[in-house]
């Protein structure tokens, strides 16, 4: 029994973010990283579908996953989770996955969605299923979901028992403010660490 390592993805990652030593990177497509983003240990990365592109000022927190994980292929809902039926033999579609400016990924959330817009937050153990698209200021809470495929608008709150209500209090700016300081934090705490 033969065990090869999974192939790791092309990298373009900026000198002013950091990608964690011990953060697992998987695929063949490219992974872009934007500029001042923090990917910490233990997060993994996938582009075994599509490309995979993380903007400025993003926080993928520890044991967060982003990128299709399963074996059933992103571009069929119906899909019977990787086992193949005899008579298809459909083309693979590249399923590229969009996480734009100031996005905060907590702990082991699972992000599988085609696209997620600016400054939205992703809770703690919180799900977003393959080809979702979530707008921008959004809060997906603790441990809730958004389906595959699903549309969410901007400034949506998703908490609880799966409620939604739009929150327009007006605070995008200082949301981006504050991870642009979070992720300073956190640079100056990696570079101290690394100074012992």
């Amino acid at each position: 029994m033969s065990t090869s390592k999974p192939s790791k993805p092309p990298t373009n990652i900026p000198p002013t973010s950091s990608l964690h030593t011990l953060a697992i990177t998987t695929g063949t497509y490219p992974l872009i990283i934007g500029n001042h983003t923090y990917i910490h240990l233990r997060a993994h990365l996938s582009t075994t579908h599509g490309p995979l592109t993380i903007g400025s000022h993003c926080i993928i927190s520890e044991k967060a996953s982003v990128g299709y994980q399963s074996n059933s292929h992103p571009s069929n809902p119906n899909s019977n989770n990787g086992e193949e039926e005899e008579d298809e033999k459909e083309e693979v579609k590249v399923q590229a996955i969009i996480l734009s400016d100031h996005i905060v990924i907590e702990p082991k959330a699972q992000v599988e969605a085609a696209q997620i817009g600016e400054g939205t937050v992703v809770e703690t153990g919180a799900r977003i299923g393959r080809g979702a698209v979530v707008g921008k200021y959004c809060t997906i809470g603790a441990l809730c979901s958004v389906g595959p495929y699903e549309d969410v608008p901007d400034h949506t709150v998703i908490y609880g028992n799966d409620e939604r209500r739009i929150d327009r209090s007006g605070t995008d700016a200082l949301r981006a403010k504050r991870v642009e300081q979070h992720v300073e934090v956190l640079k100056k705490a990696e570079l101290a660490a690394r100074k012992k």
